[in-house]
């Protein structure tokens, strides 16, 4: 399993992520969703598998859609509260901020009993490059290089690099290559996810008053989350008392 982490330099770094509420009920009911690369914002995300190929003796060029349509991901942070996280994720307010390790996660993501494992299942921390580096990189590199072998890893390599216009994310991604085309449906691959011993914490939005926040969390509690919950203090100033 640790053979595919990428850049982990600590698999018990805590992470986070922000749900909306209906993805988060999704997690109640013990199911997670990874979604296609091509939902993520940046259009340089996923920059290697929306590139074409040219083939050198007759110099035509063929398109990599069939490798890229079988990735998905999912978007983790090693930040745990910030305003960007809760504006940018959260317009609604009705976000939930989970917790967890990246050895948690990955330890229920990782189906062991799958002989093909290897193959699909991946874990990284996101490197952040500048522009040209990205440019380079890819100038230099054929698709031999990171197809050799019917290897995957390589191709997950590519889905942890970011512009470092970016760097502020500070991101762990979870990614899934679905060799066998059986999980993605929509552009969404599913899978099962035990909310009560993956998690840690639950934190709602700063930004709820107390009545909201109060019923935000019986809501979740009788949807049958035993987990911690709290309000996120990003916003609470305690007050000081200075001298006259």
């Amino acid at each position: 399993m640790e053979d595919n982490g990428l850049n982990i330099e600590n698999w018990d770094t805590p992470i986070y992520r922000v749900y909306s509420r209906k993805w988060f009920e999704d997690l109640l009911n013990k199911k997670n969703g990874l979604v296609h690369p091509s939902l993520w914002d940046d259009p340089l995300e996923n920059f290697f598998l929306q590139c074409e190929v040219r083939d050198e003796s007759d110099n035509s060029l063929g398109s990599l859609h069939e490798i890229s349509k079988n990735w998905y991901g999912q978007c983790w942070t090693k930040n745990r509260d910030s305003d960007a996280i809760w504006r940018i994720y959260n317009e609604q307010k009705n976000g939930v901020l989970v917790v967890t390790t990246i050895k948690k996660l990955f330890e229920n993501f990782y189906d062991r009993s799958d002989p093909s494992a290897y193959l699909k299942y991946f874990i990284g921390e996101v490197q952040y490059q500048e522009r040209i580096e990205i440019e380079t990189f890819l100038a230099k590199t054929s698709f031999t290089d990171l197809a050799l072998g019917g290897q995957s890893k390589p191709f997950a390599h590519t889905l942890c690099i970011k512009r470092k216009a970016f760097n502020h994310e500070n991101e762990v991604r979870l990614l899934f290559h679905d060799t066998d085309e059986t999980k993605g449906i929509n552009n969404v691959a599913s899978f099962h996810f035990d909310l009560n011993a993956i998690l840690s914490e639950v934190v709602l939005d700063p930004r709820l008053l107390p009545h909201e926040y109060e019923a935000a969390e019986q809501e979740i509690r009788n949807l049958g989350c035993t987990l911690k919950i709290s309000q996120s203090d990003l916003y609470k100033i305690n007050p000081v008392i200075i001298r006259l």
